[in-house]
């Protein structure tokens, strides 16, 4: 993933199909594609500025639940990820879901906590058993 520094600005420009005409200047810029960039310059702004109330109008539980994700934040950890999951948490970040890495980070983890919901049961009741043999095994040596 290219560091803040590395990322390089794209010009967009449009190449007419005819030739200039003979008076007319090659090196002046046509005003045509410098405003068809302003009107996607535009247009982003302000799909920036609606997006953090569209988040909650989402379609079923997303909205909610990337709310919720965000607002339950007070742990951190530290997690080395492969660059699948990276390009696709990067992904939820560009399209603007979420502002960073870490919002769009604790959102995933939740939902693959919610989807996984039946093997966290098993390994709470299998801690449950573990538990309860250390305490057997503590009372057999006095230690209890």
């Amino acid at each position: 993933m290219a560091t803040p520094e590395e990322r390089k600005i794209v010009i967009i420009e449009r190449k007419d199909d005819a030739a200039p005409a003979s008076g007319a200047s090659s090196s002046a810029p046509s005003e045509e594609p410098r405003g068809a960039i302003e009107e996607i310059t535009s247009s982003v702004r302000e799909l920036a500025k609606t997006l953090p109330e569209s988040i909650g109008k989402l379609p079923g539980s997303i909205g909610a639940a990337i709310q919720q994700a965000l607002s339950s934040r007070d742990l951190s950890v530290t997690a080395h990820l492969s660059e699948d999951a990276m390009r696709s948490i990067e992904m939820l970040v560009q399209a603007g879901i979420f502002a960073n890495r870490s919002e769009a980070a604790t959102y995933l983890i939740g939902e693959g906590i919610a989807a996984r919901r039946d093997l966290f049961e098993q390994v709470t009741e299998k801690i449950i058993q573990i538990e309860k043999l250390k305490s057997e095994l503590r009372s057999l040596t006095g230690r209890a």
